[in-house]
């Protein structure tokens, strides 16, 4: 736009200046004085080149013929002859169209091309005039002919002048608005030049992942693409937060499944030993005795547990992905399956499991990562617990987490106890809350929390995970 209001300022200095008054009179002076020496010329063809020079002005007709031949393309200029002893000899073309040669030359312009037509031959050349006023302006211009003594020919124009006021206005009118212009182009090329600058400084700054974007800038229009440009960048540095906290979700579970399965495969093993040791127990004790003595009945009865007890790191076991791996169970069966199983195999005749779990629980989980930690929970309180009382799981869900609670009837814990309670990594603990440290990081790995409880009278475990595994 700046560039239009340029070419427009200059093309309207150019027509100020071509049709300015000094420009116009300079103009018909220059075509009246080749027109009156093209008259001039024609004249002369007239006569031969070695006659004398004419004193008297034998054939006025045919001069005025040939000064009516020049003037007929030039519009509103008449012309005629002058002699200096027969003064005006006729005129012909005038302002308004007469063709027919005139002799009664306007007083007002007499005077004017007498005294030129006089300067004309005492200087023997094309001489010119203007006398002007604020509108219009005279022009005249008068040349000898070389043929005759004392005899000129002469061209006279009346041009319209616009007036001086006009001109300059128009001249300051067109120079203010190329200012403008020229301003309003300088100002847009000082604006690209920051733009792109600025642009390539934030580019350059925006590649760098390691700098954040910046949200401001000196050009307020870039404004809004720095805004859409850093919240891309923030969701882009939140999405790669959470793959990188998958990954590592995903690195914990990969290592507790290499953990699992060492543990897995030496549970088997003790286990495979374990009755290796009670069926050579027997066969001595018979051939000592005829019955187990009460020692042996003991013995028999710890290595029971303790074998219950390393079969829960044997369920840890996950190489076989679609049985023990993110499965969605019914808590209630699967729940009261444990209770079962530790109440028939775990428990000793006196002691109690039962499980209360609120309907229509679904989890979704590692649940044999879960199910390790309430074994390992209800080995504890079967074992160390007293061999008369009961033992509660209940479930129960809120707000998408799921709660379990291991109740039993051990008394509370010490505070020195208390403060080591998942910090041991006893694998066969000898008194309650021991060995615990295993239970806590399977529950941190599924996204929870385990904490422990007493009112004086019930000890309880309570551990809280998502219902839906991540």
């Amino acid at each position: 736009m700046a560039i239009v209001f340029i070419t427009i300022a200059v093309l309207g200095l150019v027509l100020t200046f071509w049709y300015s008054a000094n420009k116009v009179i300079a103009k018909h002076q220059h075509r009246l004085t080749a027109a009156c020496g093209q008259a001039a010329t024609d004249v002369t063809q007239l006569y031969p080149t070695d006659d004398n020079r004419q004193v008297q002005v034998s054939n006025a007709d045919l001069l005025q013929q040939q000064m009516q031949r020049v003037l007929a393309e030039l519009s509103g200029a008449a012309g005629g002859f002058w002699h200096i002893n027969s003064k005006f000899l006729g005129f012909s073309f005038d302002t308004y169209g007469l063709r027919d040669i005139q002799t009664d030359v306007p007083q007002a312009e007499r005077m004017v091309l007498s005294s030129l037509s006089q300067r004309a031959l005492t200087q023997e050349k094309i001489v010119s005039t203007v006398q002007r006023n604020q509108n219009n302006a005279l022009v005249a211009v008068a040349c000898p002919i070389p043929t005759h003594e004392g005899l000129t020919g002469w061209i006279v124009t009346r041009v319209s002048l616009i007036p001086l006021l006009y001109s300059v206005f128009s001249a300051l009118l067109f120079a203010v608005i190329g200012v403008l212009a020229f301003m309003s182009l300088g100002r847009t090329i000082q604006f690209e030049r920051r733009w792109y600058a600025e642009r390539d400084r934030l580019i350059k700054q925006a590649e760098d992942d390691t700098k954040p974007v910046p949200v401001t800038s000196t050009i307020n229009e870039i404004q809004p693409l720095l805004m859409l440009l850093y919240n891309a960048r923030q969701t882009q540095i939140n999405v790669e937060r959470g793959v990188s906290s998958l990954q590592a979700k995903l690195g914990r579970q990969t290592e507790l499944a290499v953990m699992a399965r060492v543990s897995a495969s030496l549970a088997r093993e003790l286990r495979a030993r374990i009755n290796g040791w009670v069926e050579k127990l027997r066969k001595a004790a018979q051939q000592q005795h005829e019955s187990p003595n009460q020692d042996f009945e003991k013995l028999a009865q710890d290595i029971e547990q303790t074998k219950h007890f390393i079969r829960s790191f044997e369920n840890l076991d996950l190489r076989e992905q679609a049985v023990y791996g993110v499965e969605v169970v019914n808590v209630k069966t699967w729940l009261e399956e444990i209770i079962r199983y530790h109440q028939q195999f775990n428990a000793r005749p006196e002691q109690a499991l039962t499980a209360i779990v609120d309907t229509n629980l679904h989890l979704e989980s590692h649940f044999l990562l879960l199910r390790y930690a309430l074994d390992t929970l209800l080995t504890q309180a079967i074992t160390f617990g007293p061999d008369n009382g009961e033992i509660v799981v209940k479930a129960t869900e809120e707000s998408g987490l799921l709660t379990f609670e291991v109740i039993d009837e051990s008394k509370p814990l010490s505070s020195a106890v208390e403060r080591r309670l998942f910090r041991q990594d006893d694998v066969l603990p000898e008194t309650y809350g021991q060995g615990l440290k295993p239970v806590h990081e399977v529950i941190k790995s599924l996204g929870g929390e385990i904490s422990y409880h007493s009112d004086g009278e019930n000890s309880r475990f309570i551990l809280q995970i998502p219902m839906t595994s991540e």
